[in-house]
């Protein structure tokens, strides 16, 4: 008996579908091209890419008390969605367009995304509506970011005082080493080894490498981060990523598919119901709840 009720159950429903085929059918064609056209009235979205390089903090410097910190990557990345770099963008391009500060800086940063790769790469992405502004504002916002990191007035004071010291000092190293070892200058840009070398020596050379590497980075911090570190300038693209119009026109076709075959069964369900007389009368009832009073079985 079950497997008969499950027959006819399922004859059922293939009566149902056949009987609301064209329907079925012809109804999400037209909600997908409705969708496809719509798609082509929605304002297109354009990523340019652009990838930096930072450089590696020099050898000798790091373990020095004045060595001279490089902005790492990450630090990078997340400076570039900073007020100090999104104001200074939002005012050169004129991207407020009456936005408050506060929202057009959290849209502007919404169109910036910078990662650092496992290969220690900055990949810097900007979309924008256009091919042309999404390369600007990505050229903007990395000259931004380079001026940020020339040191302010004060730093920039301390670091040439650092300089002259360093200086200072290492030309008092290279006497010092002069004066241990009885060999001209030239001789002394040789590397120092162990070997037959007195401590005293060695300790020297160590030092003077430490204050060449501060004479070498000051000079660098001074300047900031040239564009030089930029591996690939940002692009001009050619496709834009957004909207996905087939993908829309695709999922609004199987949206629809779903909800017209949800309705046709319901439909049918409603109409067997309304055979039962007890049922029929819940249907009145659920019709006068919500308004529907002119119909009454």
């Amino acid at each position: 008996m079950d497997i008969e009720e499950n027959e006819v159950s399922l004859l059922d429903l293939l009566l149902v579908v056949a009987e609301n085929l064209k329907l079925l059918i012809l109804g999400p064609i037209v909600v997908g091209l409705l969708a496809l056209a719509i798609g082509y009235t929605l304002p297109q979205s354009f990523t340019s890419q652009a990838i930096l390089a930072l450089p590696m903090p020099l050898l000798g410097s790091a373990s020095t008390p004045t060595s001279i910190p490089t902005p790492t990557p990450a630090q990078a990345s997340a400076m570039m969605v900073s007020p100090l770099v999104l104001d200074p963008v939002i005012q050169s391009l004129s991207l407020s367009a009456g936005l408050t500060i506060e929202r057009a800086r959290a849209k502007l940063a919404n169109q910036i995304k910078a990662t650092v790769g496992k290969d220690g790469l900055l990949r810097v992405d900007v979309t924008a509506n256009t091919p042309l502004e999404a390369q600007k504002i990505a050229n903007v916002v990395i000259d931004t970011w380079l001026k940020s990191t020339v040191p302010g007035e004060k730093d920039r004071a301390d670091l040439e005082v650092r300089l002259i010291q360093a200086k200072v000092s290492l030309e008092s190293v290279r006497r010092l080493l002069e004066r241990l070892t009885g060999e001209d200058s030239a001789v002394l840009n040789k590397p120092l080894t162990l070997g037959g070398a007195n401590t005293s020596i060695v300790a020297v050379g160590e030092l003077q490498a430490r204050y060449q590497a501060d004479v070498l980075s000051i000079p660098r911090t001074l300047q900031g981060l040239a564009r030089d570190v930029v591996m690939q300038p940002p692009t001009l693209p050619t496709e834009p990523v957004a909207p996905k119009k087939s993908l829309i026109a695709i999922l609004a076709a199987l949206g629809s598919g779903f909800a017209l075959l949800l309705w046709v069964f319901m439909r049918q369900v409603w109409r067997a119901a309304a055979l039962d007389p007890q049922a029929a009368e819940k249907q009145a009832k659920l019709r006068a709840a919500i308004g529907f009073k002119g119909r009454s079985r």
